[in-house]
């Protein structure tokens, strides 16, 4: 007597191959999960959540100010107008609070080390890079969205901003500013796996902090640099964090853009394999002793 097979078994569902389109939608999926845990811890403490705009805000003020005194006092040592260099000043403190080094990757794989979960990251079933690029991703997905927009869009009409020059400048910032996340994720996740030697990151931060806010343009641009260190601050990836996408936004660039983008692209590149590589290595000689 022939028998029918039950197509709709649970048991066979579970054998199917998950679809392509179900493998595509993972990574979009679990992007979403963490910027809405983002946004979760961004307004779980209120007093918090509005100590840091404050906190954004009186540096924007400061900022603000000083370039304008300095602009004041001699406008011919800027190569842009007054109006561009407070723009630069200010928008490079709103994406300061997005591009961050004083906290991310580095800190998170600190924080497993330290704390001895980092063998609880390995089983998860997820590229362990990846994950930590989505959370951090999300997470500043999340600031952008409940800080620095909020701010933006009162701060810009109220001190006079100005805009990108054209559509074209425009579209290179966002590109540049896409390629300096992919740097800086870079550089935190290289700094992080050191910790599985060090232990620690006391030391080893203020360093590392110390060379971003040198070369990376943020409070001072490569402009006013001595003429001995600016070949220096240009050969390395740092200035592609901060200055590039902020002097394509001010219109400094000018043509340039393409190759300044082009630059951060090579250098994210480098960084991002550099970083799947030092993962690679510290896996293999990783060892966890459980009792």
């Amino acid at each position: 007597m022939a028998s029918t097979i039950d197509r709709s078994a649970p048991e066979l569902a579970l054998a199917r191959p998950p679809s392509t389109r179900a493998s595509w939608l993972r990574p979009a999926r679990l992007l979403f999960a963490f910027a809405r845990q983002g946004v979760k811890l961004q307004t779980a403490y209120l007093w918090s959540y509005w100590m840091g705009i404050a906190n954004l805000v009186v540096k924007l003020a400061a900022l603000y100010l000083l370039w304008r005194a300095l602009f004041r006092q001699d406008p011919h040592a800027f190569p842009v107008s007054g109006r561009s260099m407070v723009t630069y000043a200010v928008t490079g403190v709103l994406m300061g609070q997005v591009l961050t080094w004083w906290d991310g990757p580095h800190f998170y794989l600190w924080e497993r080390v330290r704390e001895g979960t980092i063998a609880t990251e390995l089983v998860r079933p997820v590229y362990f890079p990846f994950h930590v690029f989505a959370r951090t991703l999300g997470q500043s997905l999340a600031t952008a969205a409940t800080i620095v927009v909020p701010v933006a869009v009162v701060a810009f009409p109220l001190l006079g901003l100005a805009l990108p020059p054209g559509a074209a400048a425009t579209g290179w910032f966002i590109a540049s500013v896409a390629l300096s996340y992919l740097i800086l994720f870079g550089l935190n996740f290289l700094v992080g796996t050191l910790t599985f030697v060090t232990l620690t990151l006391r030391g080893l931060q203020h360093a590392y902090h110390g060379v971003i806010t040198l070369f990376s343009g943020l409070w001072i641009p490569l402009w006013f640099y001595p003429h001995w260190l600016r070949p220096v601050a240009e050969a390395l990836p740092f200035q592609g964090i901060f200055f590039t996408p902020l002097s394509i936004y001010v219109g400094n660039l000018g043509s340039g853009a393409a190759t300044a983008v082009g630059r951060q692209a090579v250098w994210a590149s480098i960084l991002l394999a550099g970083a799947a590589g030092a993962w690679t290595v510290t896996q293999r000689r990783l060892v966890v002793q459980g009792g």
